[in-house]
């Protein structure tokens, strides 16, 4: 974070929508120049409505930790979030950044602690974000009414009841802007939000995506009906207020429940996909694709598989659970081939449209079951050097990881979201002769209590994996 990779609102486990305006600051352009703000009728603005600017160089607020040298120094000074404690999303947001840091490594802790085999690995601290608030590029949110209030926001854990957060400090400026007059328009055009109980209503939730390098917005109206008859206007409002929204979509989820995702996409003006770079590589990204919400930290990240991957130009590797393709095209930088898997035919399609836009041209991929496609895969190369498996938030089924056993690759690298199923999966895997060597989490999501982990193993008898 199983769920389809490419449609599942929280495949990697990220925030669901969980069952007042600040003064915010203003953006500037790399080179120094003034973009024009943004009012409610236009580029010009309207006075007494407030305005605001995109930066390019820097493109999140809220930036409150430098890099010194080799260490990070982090400032104690905290935006105030106005929602919390009644929001559920950002459980840590009460502590200051370096105690998160220390929580989240001791999770990591006490997870490996529970298996003898893995309770003398040491977890050195995490790899921070560069930006512990305005980070998070992708927002999923219901909307829903409250006597004669609008609701955009989170559902309280356990419950149907939705808390409005319109004004965020984990969420990108931008997409705070665009909820707050996102709550205004449903009221003014008399769109009805959707009512889980009696079925009823229309606009359900609304899905944004921020590309930090192209500064746009994909905004996603998940609809109850295909009907939708305030679509133009509402359109027509974003785009005059809003220029740096490059896509809306519909989505229509005509089933009752609180289920995000329907299976119809309906365009309905400009792109239903975002360009994002991360390090040398730049990726297509559909509107219902997965992708880390917090592009500096996957970045990293993906440095560091490929530093421990120790690929040297002859290595065929494999990437299960490829998604759309970050890691396998990262592994294709160093490797003589990369075979990506997922059960997903979309991120599949989309994996081999990243390669070919980045010049990787030593990439495959396919799709189908992760045991069933591994299997097959393995009895068609020569040899399999080295296999990165990055699996949803429930870890590896029984099936994948006897198949991935029956490979006897000499090196593993499993990338997790979930410290209890990493912990598990090692455990397992330590039984069937693979020693984990070494792991390194991460702060994917500040504010959160989520943790992203990467561990190296190697089959016991091969030669040391230490770098």
């Amino acid at each position: 974070m199983a769920a389809q990779r490419t449609s599942s609102p929280g495949r990697r486990g990220g925030r669901k929508p969980y069952p007042s305006n600040t003064g915010l600051p203003s953006f500037s352009s790399p080179q120094g120049e003034k973009e024009k703000p943004f009012g409610p009728r236009g580029p010009k603005g309207k006075k007494g409505n407030p305005s605001f600017t995109l930066r390019k160089g820097k493109p999140l607020p809220h930036r409150i930790m430098e890099q010194a040298g080799d260490g990070v120094r982090v400032e104690e000074r905290r935006p105030h979030c106005p929602h919390y404690p009644a929001c559920h999303g950002c459980p840590f947001v009460r502590f200051p950044y370096r105690q998160q840091l220390d929580k989240k490594r001791g999770s990591v802790v006490n997870a490996l602690a529970a298996s003898p085999a893995l309770a003398t690995l040491d977890v050195p601290p995490l790899i921070p974000s560069p930006w512990q608030f305005g980070y998070r590029t992708r927002v999923k949110l219901a909307v829903r009414r409250l006597g004669s209030k609008v609701l955009i926001g989170l559902y309280v854990p356990e419950t149907h009841q939705v808390v409005d957060i319109s004004a965020c400090p984990v969420h990108p400026e931008p997409i705070n802007r665009i909820v707050q007059f996102l709550k205004q328009a449903i009221e003014r055009l008399e769109i009805v939000p959707y009512d889980e109980v009696h079925d009823t209503g229309q606009l359900r939730y609304i899905d944004v995506r921020y590309s930090l390098w192209q500064h746009q917005v994909l905004l996603t109206l998940v609809t109850r009906h295909m009907d939708f008859p305030q679509a133009r206007e509402l359109t027509r409002e974003l785009e005059r207020r809003f220029p740096f929204i490059s896509g809306i979509v519909q989505n229509i989820n005509d089933k009752p429940g609180n289920v995000i995702w329907g299976e119809r996409f309906h365009p309905l003006r400009g792109r239903d996909s975002l360009l994002e770079r991360i390090g040398h590589l730049t990726f297509h990204i559909p509107v219902n694709a997965f992708a880390q919400e917090n592009p500096p930290v996957a970045r990293k990240l993906y440095e560091m598989v490929l530093e421990w991957a120790r690929l040297h130009g002859e290595e065929i590797a494999l990437d299960l659970y490829c998604g759309i393709g970050p890691i396998a095209l990262y592994l294709a930088s160093r490797a003589r081939l990369v075979v990506g898997i997922d059960d997903n035919v979309s991120a599949v399609n989309t994996a081999k449209e990243n390669a070919r836009r980045n010049g990787y041209h030593n990439s495959r991929f396919f799709a189908g079951d992760a045991a069933e496609k591994l299997r097959e895969t393995a009895t068609t190369l020569a040899r399999i050097d080295l296999i990165v498996v990055n699996p949803p938030r429930k870890g590896l089924n029984p099936e994948a990881l006897a198949a991935l056993v029956a490979v006897n690759v000499p090196r593993l690298l499993y990338v997790s979201c979930d410290p209890l199923t990493l912990a598990r999966d090692l455990d397992r895997l330590s039984k069937e002769g693979y020693v984990t060597r070494r792991v390194q989490p991460f702060d994917m999501l500040p504010q959160t209590d989520q943790v992203e982990t990467v561990a190296l193993l190697e089959r016991s008898g091969a030669a040391s994996g230490l770098l």
